[in-house]
Formats: structure tokens, sequence, C-alpha cells
């Protein structure tokens, strides 16, 4: 692609080698505007900017490519509006990962108005591209337009929204969120958990202790236990004590870990048991909660859980034994 009357009028104030270079970018062979495309990468010099924005249009994915890593590489901010332009479905996938991922670097609150301008489109994976990118700016004043999103036909942007309410500032509840605790797609419902922990929300724990007893996904049952360890409600005690016999071991780890927030001798046999579980990683936070749980009736399982095969587990059979000034 040949350069316009401005940018030509710059390579005249270029190192002659340089030149050379850039004046390759132009070139109709496709070989020639690659080389000079990693040859510009290498040298790395700011005065080229110009002349690899220019090269983001090339024909050639390839070359839109090393343009598009050469900028990220220089982190200029010239770079940033340019960038904005690659993140659609119109470009080859791997240009417009690299355009977001040296974004999420050099997008700042300053480019707040224009990503939202952004967002408004009918291209979906531009809306999925710059719901990422609002992460970075964590400002709540994004929340009106992200909104609309989480009601999306599709389901990847319904997911990339859920997740962006947890980054931004400030949020401590947003009730058409909850409703994806529900949602047809286990994806969605699994990010939901997880942004749900931020919220403080009245009917925010007994959502999450619903999923964590119902949900037919185990990743989200998990991260229902996870976001409930956020919460360190004593009123979701009774879900997490059964949960720690669930099928997954998962979810059985991240339940006891959540019930050590909201402990109760009443739930000392449940936790006993897991002392011999398959998996170390349950049988190791079943130790620490029987620490915490201070009961003498624990001593005799922690004693032979002495002996467990994972270090880790009898490390922390030590210890809970210790506390019980054994």
């Amino acid at each position: 692609m040949k350069f316009n009357q401005s940018l030509q009028s710059e390579i005249d104030l270029l190192d002659e080698e340089v030149q050379e270079m850039v004046e390759m970018l132009s070139s109709d062979d496709e070989g020639d505007r690659l080389v000079a495309a990693v040859n510009l990468q290498q040298e790395c010099d700011e005065d080229t900017i110009p002349f690899l924005i220019h090269a983001l249009e090339d024909s050639s994915s390839s070359v839109q490519l090393i343009a598009v890593t050469t900028l990220w590489e220089m982190a200029n901010a010239k770079a940033v509006l340019p960038l904005l332009e690659c993140i659609n479905s119109k470009r080859d996938k791997k240009v417009s990962d690299e355009a977001c991922s040296a974004l999420k670097e050099l997008i700042n609150q300053d480019h707040l108005l224009k990503l939202l301008d952004y967002l408004e489109s009918e291209d979906d994976l531009q809306i999925n591209y710059v719901l990422i990118l609002l992460r970075k700016i964590h400002d709540v004043q994004a929340l009106p337009s992200i909104s609309p999103y989480l009601s999306s036909e599709n389901k990847n942007i319904r997911k990339e929204a859920v997740i962006t309410l947890r980054y931004l500032n400030q949020l401590t509840h947003f009730t058409p969120a909850n409703t994806l605790a529900d949602d047809p797609d286990q994806e969605v419902r699994k990010e939901t958990m997880l942004t749900l922990g931020n919220f403080r929300e009245d009917c925010i724990v007994p959502i999450l202790c619903n999923s964590l007893e119902n949900d037919e996904s185990w990743e989200v049952r998990r991260n229902a236990a996870i976001a409930l360890e956020m919460h360190g409600d004593n009123s979701s005690a009774k879900s997490l004590s059964s949960a720690i016999s669930d099928l997954h071991w998962q979810v059985r780890k991240f339940s006891m870990r959540a019930l050590t927030k909201v402990l109760s001798e009443e739930y000392l046999g449940e936790i006993v048991k897991l002392l011999c579980d398959d998996y170390s990683d349950v049988r190791k936070e079943a130790a620490i909660a029987l620490g915490l749980l201070g009961s003498k009736k624990a001593i005799p399982s922690l004693k032979q859980s002495l002996d467990d095969a994972d270090i880790e587990v009898r490390i922390q059979s030590q210890k809970a034994l210790e506390k019980l000034n054994v």
C-alpha cells in the first residue's frame, strides 16, 4: 500500500538506513513488506511509528501482526486509536488478539469515552474486546454502557459483561447481574458466581447457596463456594456443610475453605470425615478447619493424620494439634 503525501514527506527526515526499510513497506511484494516490518521491529525507532500505523492497513495479516507487535513494544500512546481499529471481526483473529493485548497495556482513563464509542457496535467480536479492555480502566461510569450486554443473545458477550462488572470500582450491587446465576450457559454461570462474590446485597448469599447445592456444573458449584468464602456469612454454613460431601473434590475443597469462615462444632463430624478424603487438598483444608474449630473431639483423628501420605496434610494436622495444646 502506497504512502500518502504526508507520510512520503516524513521519510526524508529518517536516517538513510531506516528510510530503506520504510520504503519497502510500500512494495508490491508481500515478502519485501514482511522483511521491512521485521527489520523495523528490530530497529524499534519511534520515528517510524507513523509508518507502522500505516502498515496496520496492509493487505497481509502477517505484516499487520508484526506492526501491532512493534507498536506494542514501543508503548507509544499514538498507537492506541489505530490499534482500536484492529479489534474487530474484519481482521485476522491473531491480529485482533494481539491488538487487544497491546491495548491492555496502552489504554488509560483518558480513553474511556472512546472505548464506550467502540462498544456501540454490531460486531460481537469488537464488543467482546472492548468489554475486556474496560476492565483495565475500572471506571463505574461504564456501567450503563455495559448493562445491556448482560442480556445479549450471544453467550460470550454475556460472559464478558458479567466478568467486567467485578472490575468496576465501588460496584457493590447490580441486580440485573443476579439473574445470570440461572443462565443457560455454564460459562456465564461460572463467572457470575465470582462476580456475585463481590456484591453485598442481602439476596446474594441465598443465590450462591442455591447454586452451590443445585447447579449441575461442578465448576459453577466450586465458584459458588469461592464466592461464599468471600462473603463469610453465617447463613451459608448449612449449604457449605452439605457441599463438603460433594462428588467433585474441588467443590469439597473450596466449600471446606469457606466453611472455616463460619465454623460451628455441629459440623465437626462432617469435617473429620474429610481427613480420609481421596484428595490431599481436601484433607489439608479439613485439618486447618479442625485447628480453627478448637474441639478436643478432633484430636484422635488429627493424630492419625500425622501419618498422612502428603506432607502438607501432616504439617497442618500438627499445627491443628498444637492449637489444641497437644
